[in-house]
């Protein structure tokens, strides 16, 4: 196998240098394996064995736009508030055969006052949970999508003894590793635990049944969508069980999600949050085709958008829209990818860094009229810290990147970082400063 990947580096290594140019900037692909030809599957795999592309689509304002972006959500001199919420967000738990029980024992421990401090943890459950099943996940080596399994214990570190994660989307490209009896059997997991979740189903009435939960008098309905099944198809005649639209191509017909939002308005939804899995893997930037679905999606009366899948994290946007429900223009929030939360990629070294959500709901009066709106957002950067160890078992955790930075600029290094290490930390605190995070970022920064 290492012999495979070393022939395969290089073969990859030597395409890169042909292309040159074209091989430094995001292109505008699908990204979706069931419709790749050769020439996409080459650059995905440049991607993510060779090196991420942090360059967005040239000529395009796509850098600069996000640069200059001014996410400081604020309520107005005008807006009277009654109450207010937070729901924290993180990006992808997914399965990996170097992550489980044994070496999480401290996986929370650096972010879990920030993360687990809110009204409503989401993130996404990128794997089926078959509990008869033995566990299956991403090898450190791996040349084609395996079928995950998530063990029962390794959820339990997901919820931390009921202090974490407590609302999960199931709607990714892994949502069929384990067919039809794994959408089933992970939904009948997750209800047995009591926890909520949006994104496949089991019939068609629990698809448009939209699950909406109350907080402090604020309904918050949350919705989910997946951009691709890893080369399947839809279960036929039972295309219900996933939630499934090609987000990822522009002319896409998303009336499923229209259809969605309306119904959650008729249940009373007070805001909606969309959490999506889309954007394309390995490369820093959203391409226009998505920038452009994210506005679609937004107009069809989403207020916040949770992207994830690409490994990395990607940037955030504020984008004024009209709402055709509540009839008046209003400012959204979209970010394109969270980025890994418990999941690992050797090859892809931006994959360590990736973010963490504060958002604050509002419910007031405003102009005589009642109104709920995201009214703060704060972010925490985070690094994932791997480690094998010499008794086999390693060490996975989530840690506060600046804090991380800031404990070695006083001379100070608790998790052994070499000086390998302590460079790549710079190199990817630059890659934050200079392109994930807009250039006024001081007042979201948690």
């Amino acid at each position: 196998m290492k012999l495979r990947y070393t022939m395969l580096r290089g073969l990859l290594n030597i395409i890169g240098f042909i292309k040159g140019d074209k091989y430094i900037y995001s292109q505008e692909y699908e990204d979706n394996f069931k419709y790749m030809d050769l020439g996409e599957k080459l650059w995905w795999g440049y991607k993510s064995v060779v090196k991420q592309i942090e360059r967005a689509e040239k000529g395009k304002g796509i850098e600069e736009y996000f640069a200059n972006q001014n996410l400081n959500f604020k309520e107005g001199n005008e807006f009277e508030n009654e109450s207010r919420i937070i729901i924290s967000a993180g990006g992808d738990l997914s399965a990996s055969e170097m992550i489980f029980p044994e070496n999480t024992l401290h996986l929370w421990h650096d972010v879990q006052d920030f993360y687990f401090n809110a009204d409503i943890v989401c993130a996404n459950l990128e794997a089926p949970i078959v509990p008869e099943k033995p566990p299956v996940g991403v090898p450190g080596m791996c040349l084609t999508a395996p079928k995950l399994n998530i063990s029962p214990q390794m959820f339990e570190r997901f919820i931390d003894e009921g202090k974490g994660v407590n609302f999960f989307s199931t709607a990714n490209n892994h949502s069929l590793d384990q067919g039809e009896h794994g959408i089933i059997s992970t939904l009948d997991f997750l209800d047995s635990k009591g926890y909520l979740h949006v994104g496949t189903a089991r019939t068609q009435e629990e698809q448009n049944d939209i699950p909406i939960i109350e907080k402090k008098g604020i309904k918050t309905a949350f919705i989910s969508y997946t951009y691709c099944l890893n080369g399947e198809d839809s279960i036929p005649g039972k295309e219900f069980m996933v939630n499934h639209l090609r987000l990822n191509k522009p002319e896409t017909d998303i009336s499923l999600i229209e259809n969605h939002v309306k119904l959650a308005k008729e249940k009373g939804a007070d805001i909606v949050v969309a959490m999506l899995h889309w954007s394309i893997e390995f490369e820093t930037y959203p391409i226009q085709n998505i920038i452009d679905m994210g506005h679609r999606i937004m107009e069809c009366g989403v207020d916040v958008i949770l992207g994830g899948h690409p490994h990395v994290a990607q940037p955030m946007e504020r984008y004024r829209f009209y709402d055709p429900y509540d009839k008046r223009e209003k400012e959204g929030f979209i970010i394109y990818s969270l980025g890994e939360l418990v999941s690992l990629n050797l090859f892809s070294k931006n994959s360590r860094l990736a973010l963490l959500l504060k958002l604050e709901i509002s419910k007031g009066m405003e102009r005589g009229l009642e109104i709920t709106k995201l009214t703060g957002l704060k972010v925490l950067p985070i690094y994932i810290l791997y480690r094998s160890l010499e008794d086999g078992k390693g060490d996975y955790r989530v840690l506060d990147f600046r804090k991380t930075l800031n404990t070695l600029e006083l001379g100070e290094n608790p998790h052994g970082f070499s000086k390998k290490d302590i460079k790549e930390l710079k190199r990817l605190e630059k890659l934050l400063y200079e392109r994930v995070l807009p250039k006024d970022s001081l007042e979201i920064l948690g």
